[in-house]
């Protein structure tokens, strides 16, 4: 048995940063200036999903178009007439700012790693924003309720596929495999894609997430079996997918989940 250690973890992340780097590269064109999205991110205190998502990594849009990353810890969101305004901590001004949605360009959540191109969109939809019901949160689309259920699944899968320093098309079409496999409806493929290969989970949200299926959340023995396909995907079995692979097993075995 290979045993997992924090090196997996950031050959892993230095996978994910890299498919993350080249698309927004492509979107956005220009330089971001400030905080950019390293590692001191990971320091903000984030609370395990379901909870609100509360923590993010921005990269926000000035009156002049120049763009600046920042992390930041949300407080309060008010609606406008086609406007949400934020008021969140800066942790990189050390001190609250307030912000235009629509000015937030790519927005990362710091719990799951789940990258969202479109801030405006995102947060009309936020459960903080005082107008939001019960119905509003239900009355999302089929592929973003099967991606939110099978979030654990899904960072969990993302580590085994990107363990080896590249996370390849055929990977991801297997967690997006998973996905589809696990609603009973048919789903719109491209949409589920784009949100499944939109996520840049750290090692926080993989112990998160195994912690969670270990509690009884999720199918754990879709999981593996998903795990396994992850694995063969490049027609190459690396040590370092055995170690994720035999860290889960390992624990979910001893969870009684298998």
């Amino acid at each position: 048995m290979n045993s997992l250690n924090l090196d997996h973890f950031v050959t892993a992340r230095v996978a994910f940063r890299r498919r993350l780097t080249g698309a927004r590269a492509e979107r956005l064109g220009k330089r971001i200036g400030g905080s950019e999205f390293d590692d001191h991110g990971m320091l903000v205190e984030v609370d395990d999903p379901p909870a609100p998502p509360l923590a993010f990594h921005m990269v926000y849009s000035d009156a002049k178009q120049q763009l600046s990353g920042r992390c930041i810890t949300l407080r309060n969101l008010l609606h406008e007439v086609a406007e949400v305004r934020l008021t969140a901590y800066c942790h990189m001004r050390n001190a609250l700012r307030t912000f235009v949605a629509s000015r937030v360009v790519e927005l990362t959540d710091l719990a799951t790693g789940e990258v969202h191109e479109d801030g405006l969109a995102y947060f009309r939809q936020h459960p903080l924003l005082g107008h939001a019901t019960a119905d509003d949160l239900t009355n999302r689309s089929a592929e973003l309720l099967a991606v939110q259920a099978c979030r654990d699944e899904i960072i969990i899968l993302s580590f085994v596929g990107a363990s080896d320093g590249d996370f390849d098309e055929d990977e991801q079409n297997e967690i997006l495999k998973h996905v589809l496999l696990s609603v009973d409806e048919q789903l719109n493929e491209n949409e589920v894609r784009r949100r499944v290969q939109s996520w840049v989970p750290d090692e926080r949200a993989f112990e998160r997430a195994l912690a969670r299926i270990c509690a009884g959340e999720g199918d754990a023995k879709a999981l593996m079996r998903s795990m396994r396909r992850v694995i063969d995907a490049d027609g190459e079995v690396d040590s370092e997918e055995v170690a994720f692979a035999s860290e889960v097993q390992t624990r979910l075995i001893q969870a009684g989940r298998l």
